[in-house]
């Protein structure tokens, strides 16, 4: 089946795009939105000399609703945040605020120790911290004179 291609619809669909984004809005009609919407902390991934460190922020959430593990390499943080039943009587006209089941995994490298994860929860923040193994650290090389 032949379609007519009309420039227009797909210049509309790209400035729909580039407005609704920073309002964390997406088309209903969308399909290809549908798993976009699902509910997925926040995460931050950085590293220094001796660990990488993976934020993920989770407010909200009760540390006994979150599960992480390390399996072949990867990491694994899977949690939820369970909706407020006592507020649903409210009129809500907006409610933003995602609740449900959630699943990050994240692939460690090689030159990390993922026996020795640490994890810390602090004001909806877990910080998650894996120290590299002594042969990935930087190291300064002595040059000898002669």
């Amino acid at each position: 089946m032949l379609v007519k291609w009309n420039p227009y619809t797909e210049l509309e669909r790209t400035m729909n795009g580039i407005f609704d984004r920073p309002f964390g809005l997406r088309p209903i009609w969308d399909d290809k939105n549908a798993e976009a919407l699902a509910w997925q902390p926040a995460v931050n991934v950085y590293e220094d000399k001796d660990h990488l460190a993976i934020e993920a922020q989770l407010p909200g959430i009760d540390l006994n609703d979150i599960e992480l593990s390390v399996k072949e390499q990867t990491l694994h943080l899977r949690g939820e945040r369970k909706a407020e039943t006592e507020k649903s009587k409210d009129g809500y006209h907006i409610r933003e605020a995602h609740y449900g089941a959630f699943s990050r995994s994240f692939s460690l490298p090689n030159t990390v120790n993922s026996d020795e994860v640490k994890a810390t929860y602090d004001k909806g923040v877990l910080t998650i911290t894996i120290p590299k193994q002594e042969k990935a650290k930087p190291r300064t090389i002595p040059i000898e004179a002669k």
